[in-house]
């Protein structure tokens, strides 16, 4: 898919795992480095460190849960 899409038209890729982890998340160097020279060619890579945005709602649960409990075993 990557190779038919090289030069033709955008793709978006989101990943939780790290350009120098693909070969082994791939299980072949080989496939991996040829992925990441089409997909890096004229590519606008960004990297995105702190929380998840999709754990917020979680967490603000998770502090108010412990916020009681700790204020009734007090």
């Amino acid at each position: 898919m990557i190779n038919q899409r090289y030069l033709k038209s955008s793709t978006i890729l989101t990943t939780n795992v790290g350009i120098a982890d693909w070969a082994t998340a791939f299980g072949d160097a080989t496939v991996a480095a040829a992925m990441l020279d089409r997909l890096l060619h004229r590519a606008t890579a960004v990297g995105i460190d702190g929380p998840s945005y999709r754990l917020r709602s979680h967490q603000s649960t998770s502090d108010k849960l412990r916020k009681a409990v700790n204020a009734h075993v007090s």
